[in-house]
C-alpha cells in the first residue's frame, strides 16, 4: 500500500507532495502568480533530478504538475520563483 507525504511547510500557497515513484505540486491559494511561478522540483533516487517551472494565476487550487521516476523518489518541494 502506497502513502503520500508532504513538504512540512506551504510556499507561497503551495507545497509538494509524493508517493514511492511519483510526486506532484499542489496548492491550496497560490500566490505568486501569475507574474512569478513556481519552481517544482522532484528528487528521484536512481535518476536525474527533474525540475518544473508553471506560472498560476493567484488564488489556484488543485494539482499542477507531476512527474513519474523510474524506480524510487525521495521528495518533492515546490519553491516560487522571482523570474
Amino acid at each position: 500500500m502506497s502513502s503520500a507525504s508532504n513538504e512540512s511547510t506551504w510556499h507561497e500557497g503551495c507545497r509538494g507532495y509524493w508517493y514511492s515513484t511519483s510526486g506532484h505540486g499542489y496548492c491550496s491559494n497560490a500566490t505568486n502568480g501569475p507574474s512569478y511561478g513556481y519552481w517544482t522540483n522532484y528528487d528521484c533516487d536512481f535518476e536525474i533530478d527533474e525540475q518544473h517551472h508553471d506560472n498560476l494565476y493567484s488564488g489556484y487550487v488543485g494539482k499542477y504538475d507531476t512527474y513519474e521516476c523510474t524506480f524510487e523518489i525521495n521528495k518533492t518541494t515546490v519553491s516560487p520563483s522571482s523570474v
